[in-house]
């Protein structure tokens, strides 16, 4: 009986420090997402620096205007992107601790039950506010692709008309 016993509340003590853990693992995967999309924005941005590049030395005054807007989002997404992943480290580093207080708890015999509980809350808001943040960039993300396809498609547009009035067909 004494082995079960001794063994029962190490077991007890493992079993509470999963919960923040799986908290981590989800803080984990993403921040490997969310390094993705910054990736992601930095190589859309260098594009449209080239695309811009391209459009000022036409001139291709609306291409210049869209792509010097665009650039201005992406400057934005990847303010929100950075925000998201310094909130998502910050968490994994609160949901860390909580997992270690509550061991720490445990030796004292359960005298100091909050400090976990905090660490865990206070990690799982910091969690919320870096998933808000990627909300916020995902908003501005897909109305850039919007304005982009508006742009092809006003210039495909465009290109038809010029070959029809080229050939005799309009």
């Amino acid at each position: 009986m004494g082995v079960t016993g001794a063994v029962v509340p190490g077991l007890s003590i493992i079993s509470t420090m999963i919960t923040p853990a799986v908290l981590i693992l989800a803080a984990g995967n993403l921040v490997m997402s969310t390094f993705t999309r910054l990736v992601r924005i930095s190589d859309r941005a260098r594009v449209m620096i080239d695309r811009l590049d391209v459009a000022r030395a036409k001139p291709d005054a609306p291409a210049v205007a869209l792509y010097t807007a665009l650039l201005e989002e992406y400057r934005r997404r990847s303010v929100l992107v950075e925000r998201a992943l310094s909130a998502f480290y910050l968490a994994i580093g609160l949901l860390v601790m909580a997992s270690l207080s509550i061991a720490v708890d445990r030796m004292l015999g359960d005298r100091i039950p909050w400090v976990p509980v905090g660490f865990t809350m206070v990690g799982a808001v910091v969690l919320l506010a870096g998933t808000m943040s990627l909300f916020l960039e995902t908003r501005i993300s897909s109305g850039a692709i919007r304005r982009e396809i508006e742009l092809h498609e006003g210039r495909m547009g465009q290109s038809t008309v010029n070959d029809q009035q080229s050939t005799g067909r309009l």
